[in-house]
């Protein structure tokens, strides 16, 4: 197969594949919004499809989806270009995928999400769609706090300060998006944002008085020493962790 991008086959070419087994569709949520001065809107976006058909690729047995944008970013608004869908019309636009990917005869669809905002709406549809739709095996891949643990994680084993990978615009996200495609990072653009833990007062603050409130840069983490060998260790380390869970919820592991 030359690609696993749905949106990129003919429809022969996907008959024959689920013919071959391929029961499995990956429907990444993403968003269009602010990434910092560094970086671009579609950032999650272009996210989204390059861990989606690398996915596709790990399980063996799935495609991908056309990624959904834009997403639930209301905390974004602050920022010139950034786009938000209501919350109703993000879910009906899950629904809508379900329903086509069901009817064609997919037997598992998974919902990821490559932008922290749309998380717990896909985790609810998820538990909705699976009672509409019994014979579907309809799961998610990791949770938010799974994502906060491993980029944690990523910051003691890369040696670096607590919080340079902060969840936005952070040497995480610069690096993995250098690794796709150097053109997408201003490098003369990237500053440092927010470092710290967003908890408590300051999470509420986040999302209800937006990313502004917190840094008004829009940058939530350091991207400065953002390098793409480093992105990709941090994406074989998130990618692995991603398979992982689908596989187990899937009962594939």
């Amino acid at each position: 197969m030359k690609t696993f991008l749905l949106e990129k086959m003919t429809w022969p070419e996907i008959k024959e594949a689920m013919e071959n087994g391929f029961d499995t569709v990956i429907i990444f949520a993403a968003s269009i919004e602010q990434h910092g001065p560094g970086l671009p809107e579609c950032t999650d976006t272009a996210l989204g499809y390059f861990e989606a058909e690398d996915l596709a690729r790990r399980l063996g047995n799935a495609l991908a989806a056309p990624v959904i944008r834009p997403g639930l970013s209301a905390h974004h608004m602050g920022f010139p270009g950034s786009i938000t869908l209501r919350p109703e019309t993000f879910k009906a636009i899950l629904e809508d995928y379900i329903a086509a990917y069901a009817h064609h005869g997919f037997r598992k669809i998974v919902l990821c999400s490559s932008h922290g905002g749309n998380f717990k709406a896909i985790e609810k549809v998820a538990e909705e769609q699976s009672e509409k739709y019994p014979d579907v095996k309809i799961v998610t891949g990791i949770c938010l706090d799974e994502l906060d643990a491993a980029l944690m994680e990523m910051d003691r084993v890369e040696g670096l300060p607590a919080g340079t990978c902060g969840g936005h615009a952070c040497d995480w996200e610069t690096s993995i998006m250098m690794l796709i495609d150097e053109d997408y990072v201003r490098r003369d653009k990237l500053q440092k944002g927010y470092v710290g833990q967003l908890n408590g007062e300051l999470l509420d603050r986040f999302f209800n008085q937006g990313v502004g409130s917190v840094s008004p840069i829009g940058v939530m983490g350091d991207p400065t020493g953002a390098d793409p060998e480093r992105g990709r260790r941090y994406f074989e380390y998130l990618q692995e962790l991603q398979a992982e869970c689908i596989r187990r919820k899937l009962g594939e592991d």
